[in-house]
């Protein structure tokens, strides 16, 4: 054993019988019907339309109510990789909110400008045809 680990394995082995004592205090977020219900809470407040999530959070809460935990999670997950990189289409972005009162700003529409009319091209001539001699 080296100098340098010396120290530090001293102050490790006097740290033990603390830890025995107050065991760190941290959130188990895995391999639980608690995390599944968390993942599941967080699909549905997105409030997706996607196909694939759809399905992979049926799944995945089919899966966690039967005991399939770590599988159920496999698929919650999925779900959420899936809504974090998919970019909303038109159809899909969020509408603005009304103002407080309620009412409506209406915006005058612009007046539709028709495309200018293209001047017309005038027919080439064609060469005339001679016969062969």
């Amino acid at each position: 054993m080296t100098r340098r680990a010396l120290p530090l394995l001293l102050c490790l082995l006097a740290a033990a019988p603390a830890w025995a004592e107050d065991p760190p205090s941290f959130a188990l977020t895995t391999d639980t019907p608690q995390y599944c219900a968390q993942l599941a809470k967080q699909i549905t407040d997105r409030k997706s339309t996607l196909p694939d999530v759809e399905r992979l959070l049926s799944d995945g809460t089919d899966m966690c109510g039967r005991g399939q935990i770590r599988g159920g999670i496999r698929r919650l997950r999925r779900a959420l990789v899936i809504l974090h990189h998919h970019k909303p289409t038109k159809d899909q972005a969020p509408k603005p909110a009304l103002p407080k009162d309620g009412a409506a700003k209406t915006v005058p529409a612009k007046p539709a400008t028709p495309p200018a009319p293209k001047p017309a091209a005038a027919p080439t001539p064609s060469p005339p045809i001679t016969p062969p001699t």
